[in-house]
């Protein structure tokens, strides 16, 4: 029976192991872990906290009055009115940003209802200074896609 070689084969299977299960797993796991430090650090230049993320909450569930998860289109503006923070808009310094945004919402979801999530992505990109956050690439593929 000639089926192969008994000492390789178990060098190969253990080799291969230690491989997949230590290298692969680590890497997927830097990458998650870089991806959600983006928003969410603990460092004092975080970029968004825990308070400012609990803040959006608590102003989503005083305007989404039926608990669903989803608010028409028109709310939107009241929303932004009313939060405070790193995710405020200031009326007053910032009202081209505010329309637009305002104007985004409303035509990403065609006047329909917008969920908690797109919101808060929305606000959490337009509050992020990409310069300090993104690598070169992500920076100027970002731009190319702002722009167009």
């Amino acid at each position: 029976t000639d089926c192969g070689n008994y000492a390789g084969a178990l060098m190969y299977f253990c080799s291969f192991y230690v491989i997949i299960a230590y290298i692969m797993l680590n890497l997927l796991v830097a990458i998650i872990v870089e991806n959600f430090s983006l928003f969410y650090s603990t460092e004092e230049d975080q970029l968004l906290s825990y308070n400012d993320l609990r803040h959006f909450q608590i102003i989503w569930n005083m305007v989404d009055d039926k608990r669903e998860g989803v608010i028409p289109t028109f709310r939107v503006k009241f929303l932004l009115r009313l939060l405070r923070g790193r995710l405020e808009v200031d009326l007053d310094k910032d009202k081209l940003l505010f329309k637009h945004m305002c104007y985004e919402m409303e035509r990403l979801h065609n006047g329909g209802d917008v969920t908690f999530h797109d919101v808060l992505s929305m606000l959490s990109y337009r509050s992020v200074d990409i310069r300090k956050s993104l690598q070169l690439e992500e920076l100027l593929a970002r731009e190319q896609l702002e722009y167009t």
